[in-house]
């Protein structure tokens, strides 16, 4: 995992004085701030052209052969196949796609990422505020669905800061396989934090919206006991392609 530390005593935010942002990450940064804020079901953010386009271009030309994939062998998320973007696993990939790759996470999450999305989530803010002394570990995989992957509602581990999934399909023709976000049929339902992990039963939830599935579209949200989303299941034939990212909380030797 690619790590960022903060200041030492540094007690409001987790970086210090960051870099003057260029390139590739500065034209991610500008579209995240620039993107209307979504406040239903949750706050979130869908980024059309998150990346710069010979950048994604050259992603999607270098996806892995599905052999690379391992699956996730979890019962409850079926037909789920992965890789990590450690930098081990770049390394391994050979020079041009392992230098893209390792482009395409640093250019979504770099050291201003939490700090200047601070202000669009109040999740993230309040995260930011509390555990400044843990800061984030970048954790990125690419990951592959195929046909009869389905998710239940969920809200991600507490200790996320920021979530992102960058959707890489091989046209806009099948915007339906997008994330789905779910708004509870209780209003006053949230998940407590000791089962931030936990999925709930689908007939407890509406479908609110869908983070539509097209090529260089970016959902981004901060986690919290509301940002409800899963995945409606589909039928054959079925392939969503994206790059997974989650900002976590370090807790290494915590």
């Amino acid at each position: 995992m690619h790590a960022l530390r903060p200041a030492t005593g540094s007690t409001t935010a987790p970086f210090p004085d960051p870099p003057v942002v260029s390139g590739n990450a500065a034209h991610v940064l500008h579209r995240l701030e620039e993107t209307p804020l979504q406040e239903d079901p949750f706050p979130h953010l869908v980024v059309p052209d998150a990346l710069p386009a010979d950048l994604y271009a050259r992603a999607v030309t270098h996806w892995p052969r599905f052999e690379a994939l391992a699956q996730l062998q979890m019962d409850t998320l079926p037909q789920r196949y992965q890789t990590f973007l450690s930098d081990r696993t770049l390394d391994a990939m050979g020079p041009e796609a392992g230098a893209v790759w390792r482009e395409v996470r640093d250019s979504l999450f770099g050291p201003e990422t939490l700090v200047r999305l601070a202000p669009r989530f109040p999740s993230l803010a309040a995260k930011l505020e509390s555990f400044a002394a843990r800061p984030p570990v970048v954790y990125a995989r690419l990951v592959e669905d195929h046909a009869g992957h389905a998710m239940l509602p969920h809200t991600d581990v507490f200790g996320t800061f920021l979530s992102m999934l960058l959707y890489m399909p091989e046209d806009g023709s099948r915007p339906h396989l997008g994330t789905a976000l779910y708004r509870p049929r209780d209003p006053s339902f949230t998940a407590p934090l000791h089962r931030s992990t936990e999925r709930f039963p689908r007939e407890e939830f509406e479908l609110a919206g869908t983070a539509p599935f097209l090529p260089n579209h970016l959902l981004a949200y901060a986690p919290s006991d509301r940002s409800f989303h899963g995945v409606e299941p589909v039928e054959a034939p079925c392939m969503r392609r994206f790059l997974l990212l989650f900002a976590l909380m370090d807790s290494r030797g915590s």
